[in-house]
């Protein structure tokens, strides 16, 4: 599947040669995975060109669910994606050598709504999420367990995609509740489907959106995977500082004409100045993991993560110097 999703873009490898089956340091493809608001900075960061004021060259490309993003990072089609934990700790527990780098979230941030009628959580019998093995999977799974029900056996979890076909399939009947996250939250209370569960109440410490890269492509590439990072962290800065354009780079990822939505995903998300990638904003998923691998509760969580970059960025003073100018706090 990663191939042919790919093969479309075989003729930049006559742009960007390769060297010792690496592209050049500076010049790196990296894939986002979800039509969903937390990949908002990416987009930021690569429509205010950061990526270039930093020193690399990054095609950015699409890939639907961090499964196929983990088989790219593997294959060495992409050099980072920014992708869901729970992919990255399997793949590392496999064997792959996949690393978390830094974080965009905070806290769960998804909500699951009904389809008209279904006034609790109890009373459904399927969930539209994405992909199953994405965030929207492990996220619902969390929710519906919250209220006492078992995901499978008891609520059936339907692949429907990305978010505008999961309000699909609660419109149609397909499903009985969809889950999703800032700003299609506001396309469905605006189109009257009843909130059920709010993640985001809970205040649960979760990032659905890592950094991650190949631990061997960062051992040959940690300068430019350093300023990879520089780039990011001026988009979340961006993002929160410069409302008009964040609203337009929203506007055009996500395909939506309403201001107010895209709003929503400002009002939505607070995105860490500093991201490091610390163990309370992955413990969700190693729990999940160790439903089906319980040695992963014995690992060091230094195997999965990596927050050297981070605090190099953090001891030199680059992330402060970022937030006095752009005036945030």
């Amino acid at each position: 599947m990663i191939k042919s999703i790919l093969r479309g873009l075989t003729f930049l490898a006559v742009l960007f040669p390769t060297f010792g089956g690496y592209l050049l340091a500076a010049q790196m493809y990296a894939v986002w995975t979800s039509e969903a608001g937390v990949y908002a900075p990416v987009w930021v960061t690569k429509e205010a060109g950061f990526f270039e004021k930093y020193g690399n060259q990054v095609q950015l490309i699409f890939i639907q669910g961090a499964t196929s993003a983990a088989a790219a990072l593997i294959s060495g089609d992409a050099h980072i994606a920014y992708m869901s934990p729970q992919v990255a700790i399997t793949s590392t527990l496999k064997g792959l050598d996949l690393v978390m780098l830094a974080r965009m979230g905070n806290f769960i941030e998804n909500q699951i709504f009904g389809r008209k009628g279904i006034t609790s959580l109890k009373q459904i019998k399927s969930l539209a999420v994405s992909r199953f093995g994405s965030s929207a999977d492990f996220v619902g799974r969390v929710l519906v367990e919250r209220e006492g029900l078992k995901p499978d056996s008891e609520v059936a979890f339907l692949q429907f995609g990305n978010q505008s076909s999961r309000l699909a399939a609660i419109e149609t009947g397909r499903a009985d509740a969809a889950i999703l996250t800032p700003p299609i939250t506001l396309q469905a209370r605006k189109m009257g489907f009843p909130l059920l569960a709010d993640g985001m109440k809970l205040q649960i410490p979760y990032s659905s959106n890592m950094m991650v890269v190949r631990r061997s492509y960062l051992d040959k590439n940690r300068e430019a995977v350093r300023n990879a990072l520089k780039a990011l962290i001026e988009g979340v800065h961006s993002f929160k500082a410069n409302k008009e354009h964040t609203i337009k780079v929203i506007s055009k990822y996500l395909k939506i004409q309403d201001r107010e939505v895209a709003e929503e995903n400002i009002r939505g998300y607070d995105f860490p100045l500093k991201p490091y990638p610390a163990k309370e904003y992955f413990d969700l998923p190693i729990q999940e993991v160790a439903k089906r691998e319980p040695r992963v509760l014995k690992e060091n969580p230094a195997r999965f993560a990596d927050s050297s970059l981070v605090k190099e960025l953090d001891e030199s003073g680059f992330i402060d110097k970022l937030t006095r100018d752009y005036g945030l706090k």
